[in-house]
């Protein structure tokens, strides 16, 4: 999705707009939990016989049970074997993997049945409730937002994602909506669809001194074309219309100019990750361009080139150390196109949205460990530094951000739904919480 500069860019992350994940690891792994009988620490309380090895040969049919909602046609594409094909030792856990990583079934099971002279296979699914009502709340240093959201992941059965909503705060509100199909009429093509329109108060501050500010109206609405190369690798081209509309705030300083900017957007997805209860295991890379060209009607430059990678590695089987590393670079006007960075990964010694960047690059070191885990969730507890180079207007800031924090994963949806961090403040030394409530990407 193309990146905005509103306090969308948070909300962005709060809400699940897409799903990823991975194999082996962790006990908490809910196919693990299904294959265990449902004990939350993955283990079997009774002695019972080992389960017989899975048969090879050739497919000769595939048969589909427990996906009410779910199509036929999403599962089959997803095993990305059907009949005719070899299946061989090792493929069960494989076909397992890849229907999880789908994030509509809460378990899957995958048996080999003795069919003619081939393989017969029954894969057995229990479907998550992917219609939801989704209350968000974020609050920091004098901040504070709150809104409700739809989120259908499952749209007609098709694994097709439908978000609608909005937030309201002390700083402003907004309005955002997005389509995303992963598979445009069952073939390798997908599609996105993104709209935003945002009225919100924006606050650069040095040492919780506020030295810039101004009322950013934003009309943002983006479109992108994919291919999926690979099961893993989706390449885009797309296309963005970005209006602003900024007032000076009483007491503030003059407000920049209007501006139209019309252009291009080109993108790369490496989604290398497979899917575990409250963690995705293995690397995430993402690319992102957005170009604005004069000749289709922009009355500004502007240029946004985003680069993140990120890689989980399960640690002790169930916990999780997480390296993330980004790059974000804009070209244009200094206050309408900078990077609002703060209360996210990366940045969360400071208030939400008052650190801007034309140029920043920053790393994360996580480490999450699980505390609690009833039938319902799972509480785990996260040490993290936030590392970070910003440059904004000639003027440069180096910081090292330490922090520690909780979160509740709710096991019917496999998302985060609360979290809460206290972090410092690298520039002042004061101590900084913050707290989300709704679902994180």
């Amino acid at each position: 999705m193309p990146p905005t500069n509103s306090s969308l860019s948070q909300v962005r992350l709060l809400v699940v707009l897409q799903a990823v994940g991975l194999p082996c690891g962790a006990l908490a792994q809910e196919g693990r939990e299904a294959q265990a009988g449902g004990h939350p620490d993955g283990l079997r309380l009774e002695a019972t016989a080992p389960e017989p090895r899975p048969l090879t040969g050739r497919i000769e049919r595939i048969e589909l049970r427990g996906n009410t909602r779910t199509r036929d046609s999403v599962i089959l594409r997803a095993l990305r074997l059907g009949p005719g094909d070899v299946l061989a030792t090792g493929d069960v856990p494989e076909l397992k993997r890849r229907l999880l990583n789908l994030k509509l079934f809460k378990s899957v099971e995958v048996l080999t049945l003795p069919e003619r002279s081939g393989v017969g296979l029954q894969v057995d699914v229990e479907e998550r409730w992917t219609l939801l009502p989704i209350p968000v709340f974020s609050s920091g240093k004098g901040q504070w937002q709150a809104g409700i959201f739809a989120l259908e992941s499952n749209l007609f059965g098709l694994n097709k994602t439908l978000v609608a909503g909005g937030m309201a705060g002390n700083r402003g509100g907004s309005l955002f909506s997005m389509f995303r199909d992963p598979s445009i009429g069952g073939t390798r093509w997908t599609g996105l669809l993104s709209f935003q329109f945002a009225k919100t108060d924006r606050e650069r501050r040095n040492e919780d001194v506020v030295v810039d500010t101004y009322t950013d109206r934003r009309f943002d609405i983006a479109g992108t074309l994919g291919y999926q190369v690979t099961p893993e690798l989706n390449l885009g081209v797309g296309a963005f219309a970005l209006v602003n509309k900024p007032l000076a705030t009483e007491g503030g300083s003059l407000a920049p100019s209007r501006g139209e900017v019309y252009g291009v957007s080109l993108s790369a997805e490496y989604l290398g990750q497979d899917f575990h209860f409250y963690f995705d295991e293995g690397l995430v890379v993402r690319a992102l361009l957005r170009q604005g060209l004069d000749f289709l009607g922009s009355t500004r430059e502007m240029r946004q080139v985003t680069l993140l990678a990120s890689y989980t590695l399960p640690v002790f089987g169930t916990h999780a150390l997480t390296l993330t590393a980004q790059h974000n670079q804009s070209w244009g006007d200094a206050f309408l196109d900078a990077q609002l960075l703060g209360g996210r990964t990366g940045s969360r010694g400071f208030a939400t949205g008052t650190l801007w960047a034309e140029t920043a690059s920053l790393a994360t070191l996580e480490y999450q460990v699980p505390l609690w885990s009833p039938r319902m969730m799972t509480l785990t507890a996260h040490a993290f530094v936030d590392v970070g180079r910003v440059e904004w207007r000639n003027t440069v800031l180096r910081y090292v951000s330490p922090g520690i924090g909780v979160r509740a994963y709710v096991r019917e949806v496999a998302i985060p739904a609360v979290g809460f961090e206290v972090t410092r403040d690298p520039q002042t030394g004061d101590v900084v919480t913050s707290v989300a409530v709704g679902f994180g990407l």
